[in-house]
């Protein structure tokens, strides 16, 4: 369970901070500063390639092994919005051993990768969709691009029976990203994203997408929402390091995410 006790710490953190939370007001979008906190659990399976020191080892981490291979994660963003521009920041750190097998010989592979995402969004469209929601907004159809970057730092640890390798990188990325999102009802909302980063460079680039259910609900005087989807995120980086050799990293992380979000 070391994989959920993290984010269990700051869900329970934000449920006893909810009380002090205020109910949101009545005036228009405009004039309101909105904060919302959102610790997440991602239940990621990793897929892919890595290369370092001449050795070519696969990254499997089924979603049926995660709790075994997942040492530990720790997830979760923070949006500040005043009417149609918001800033955002996401957390996302992941810590994996797995055993691996090179030209039929066991070795064991131990990854570490920390990204930080921050970007600023504009509402393109504010479309009304009629009624309102939970909390008093309008309900609406909501498209906001997305500019912003993305510093990714790994690490991979690979001892064989011959010896032990590491090696680390660290690289930032622009960001171009989309977000969808409307209210389908009085507490439900649905939302969609996707981003794309290091477009136009042969050796490193990524990109990422989630699509989020979300129900709200007011809690102990706040606006709260349970939130639950799907998430992925594919960085593709190559690096040639100081003997000559190849530094790649060609990893696929997705899977369910489980999340709860307090606005105030």
């Amino acid at each position: 369970m070391t994989f959920f006790r993290p984010a269990a710490h700051v869900l329970g953190l934000l449920l006893a901070l909810s009380g002090g939370a205020s109910a949101f007001a009545q005036p228009s979008a405009g004039e309101l500063w909105r904060v919302t906190v959102s610790p997440y659990v991602w239940a990621t399976s990793l897929d892919g390639n890595v290369r370092l020191a001449g050795h070519k080892a696969p990254v499997d981490v089924s979603a049926s092994d995660a709790f075994d291979q997942l040492e530990s994660v720790v997830m979760g963003d923070i949006e500040v919005r005043r009417g149609r521009w918001a800033g955002v920041i996401d957390y996302q750190y992941a810590r994996t051993n797995e055993g691996v097998s090179l030209m039929g010989v066991p070795a064991e592979l131990g990854t570490r990768s920390t990204t930080v995402s921050a970007g600023v969004l504009y509402r393109l469209v504010d479309d009304p969709l009629g009624g309102r929601t939970a909390f008093g907004d309008a309900r609406s159809l909501r498209v906001e691009p997305l500019v912003g970057a993305r510093w990714s730092k790994l690490r991979a640890d690979l001892n064989t029976p011959l010896g032990a390798t590491q090696k680390g990188a660290e690289w930032t990325d622009l960001l171009l990203g989309l977000r969808v999102e409307g209210d389908v009802s009085e507490h439900w909302t649905l939302r969609a994203q996707a981003e794309a980063g290091g477009l136009g460079d042969d050796d490193r680039h990524s990109l990422s997408w989630q699509a989020l259910a979300s129900y709200r609900t007011p809690l102990a005087g706040g606006a709260v929402s349970i939130n639950a989807g799907y998430r992925l995120l594919h960085q593709n980086y190559e690096q040639d390091d100081f003997t000559g050799q190849r530094f790649d990293w060609k990893v696929t992380r997705h899977g369910p995410v489980l999340g709860l979000s307090l606005t105030y």
